[in-house]
C-alpha cells in the first residue's frame, strides 16, 4: 500500500500503517517545531500534537506533492496555533531594539541536544547571511525568536527549508505577495539580531579542541590558560564553578557544550548543576549560555555522575 493508501484509510491496520509511516518524519519534525517554538521541552509535545492532528486531518493529503511537505504544513499550523492561545511575554523594548540579544532574556528558550539534530537530513538554507550549521545556533534562536510568529514561520519555510514563495502561502494561507513582504522584514530582522562573527585567527581551532582547552583550564584552575581561550570581552552567564565540581562535555545546537555536576559535603556523587552551551569565534568563546539543570533529562543528560 502506498502513502496514499496509508494516509485516506481508516481502519486500525491503516492506523498502525499510518503510525510507522510518520515515525521516519519524527526527528525532522521536532526540529521544525523547535525552530518555531525555541523551546526543546515544547518542541517534543507539538511534533506529538502535529502526528496525532495529521492522522485526524489525513484526507486533507489529497492534491498535495509530497507526504513530507504536507506533514511540515500541519507541523507549522499546529505551531502557530500553539503560539496564538499561549503567547510570549512581549520582550521589553531596549532587548529588542538593534543588535545581538542574549539567550537568557528569552525565558522560553532552551538548548537542541545534537543527538536530536544529527538524525535529521542536512538542509541548505537558502540565506546568503548564514550557514547551513548556523541556522540551529542559539543566536539564530535567538533571532528566530524576536520574529512575529507568523514572520517566523515565513522565515523557516522559505529560507530555512527553501520553499517557494507560493508554497509557502499556500501553507500559511495568505498571499504570495503577504509572504513576499514578510520575508523582507524577517531578513532585516534576523540580519540584525546576529552577532557579527569574528575574524579567523591566523592558528584556527576547531569547536572539540576549543572545549579541551577550555575544561583543561578550568580543571588546573589555570586563568591564563582560560584567558587564551576566551575573548577579551565575551558575552557570558557564567557562574562561579561549584566545589566538587566535574564537567561532562556535550554538544548542543551544533555548538560545544559542558554539562556541570557538583558534589555536596558528604555526598558521594556528583548532581547536576548547570550547562554551558559555548559560541565559538575564531577559535575562541565569544560567549556563554548557561541553562537550569532541571533540562538535563530532556536533554539526555544524566542527573548524576
Amino acid at each position: 500500500m502506498g502513502d496514499g493508501g496509508v494516509v485516506g484509510g481508516t481502519g486500525d491496520d491503516d492506523a498502525a500503517a499510518f503510525s510507522r509511516l510518520v515515525a521516519r518524519y519524527r526527528p525532522e519534525l521536532q526540529v521544525h517545531c523547535y525552530r518555531l517554538l525555541g523551546s526543546f521541552e515544547e518542541s517534543g509535545r507539538l511534533v506529538t500534537e502535529t502526528l496525532a492532528r495529521a492522522w485526524r486531518e489525513r484526507e486533507s493529503f489529497a492534491g498535495h506533492p509530497t507526504f513530507r511537505t504536507w506533514l511540515y504544513r500541519v507541523a507549522t499550523r499546529a505551531c502557530l496555533d500553539f503560539l496564538a492561545a499561549a503567547p510570549r511575554a512581549p520582550l521589553p523594548r531596549e532587548v529588542r531594539g538593534g543588535g545581538p540579544v542574549p539567550a537568557t532574556a528569552l525565558p522560553w528558550l532552551q538548548p537542541c541536544p545534537d543527538t536530536l539534530l544529527e538524525q535529521v537530513p542536512a538542509q541548505r538554507t537558502g540565506s546568503d547571511e548564514v550557514a547551513a550549521k548556523e541556522t540551529i545556533s542559539l543566536a539564530f534562536m535567538v533571532a528566530l525568536q524576536l520574529l512575529p510568529p507568523r514572520q517566523r514561520a515565513v522565515f523557516v519555510l522559505r529560507e530555512v527549508l527553501e520553499w517557494p514563495a507560493r508554497e509557502t502561502a499556500a501553507a500559511l494561507g495568505v498571499s504570495v505577495a503577504a509572504v513576499n513582504s514578510a520575508l523582507q522584514r524577517a531578513r532585516r530582522s534576523v540580519r540584525k539580531h546576529l552577532p557579527r562573527a569574528a575574524e579567523p585567527e591566523a592558528t584556527e581551532y576547531d569547536d572539540c579542541a576549543v572545549l579541551r582547552l577550555y575544561t583543561d583550564a578550568l580543571e588546573r584552575g589555570d586563568t591564563a590558560a582560560l584567558a587564551t581561550v576566551l575573548c577579551e570581552a565575551p558575552r557570558t552567564a557564567r557562574r562561579p564553578d561549584p566545589p566538587h565540581c566535574r564537567r561532562l562535555p556535550t554538544r548542543m545546537n551544533h555548538q560545544p557544550a559542558v554539562a556541570r555536576y557538583a558534589r555536596g559535603p558528604g555526598e558521594r556523587v556528583h548532581r547536576a548543576h548547570g550547562l554551558e552551551v559555548l559560541r565559538v569565534e575564531g577559535g575562541r568563546i565569544a560567549e556563554i549560555t548557561e541553562f537550569a539543570p532541571g533540562l538535563f533529562p530532556a536533554l539526555g543528560l544524566p542527573l548524576a555522575l
